[in-house]
């Protein structure tokens, strides 16, 4: 990955609403396309990152399934091999902590609302040097 790049992925990384946990769970993704193994690479009271082979496209209804819990969200990106979801409602910090149990570990900060600059493009925070 180049160095603009990785300036812009942590650019990003510090806008995130919750703090991300690392993690490695085997779930289920439940879409209208059909159902798909996967893992959760990160999670937060908010949303997810799910590793898959044959991930489903952005912007469609689902619900994941982790044993007895499921939960409803939206697929908000897709790539080759991994997606995000949104949840529909945030789960909490318990939840969070009862899902992920001792295998969390905290993935950097939350987003300080101070170092974000107000009425600026994102691609002008970052220089291309």
């Amino acid at each position: 990955m180049s160095t603009l790049a990785n300036r812009q992925e942590a650019v990003q990384a510090d806008r995130r609403r919750s703090a991300r946990f690392s993690t490695e769970i085997p779930v289920v993704l439940r879409t209208v396309l059909g159902n798909r193994e996967c893992r959760i690479s990160n999670i937060s009271d908010s949303g997810a990152k799910l590793q898959t082979s044959s991930p489903p496209p952005a912007n469609i209804a689902a619900c994941l399934i982790m044993g007895e819990d499921e939960i409803f969200c939206t697929v908000v990106w897709s790539r080759e091999e991994s997606c995000g979801v949104e949840f529909e409602r945030a789960i909490g910090e318990t939840k969070l902590t009862e899902i992920a149990g001792e295998q969390v570990k905290r993935e950097g900060p939350v987003a300080n609302v101070g170092n974000i600059q107000r009425g600026r493009k994102r691609g002008r925070l970052v220089s291309g040097d």
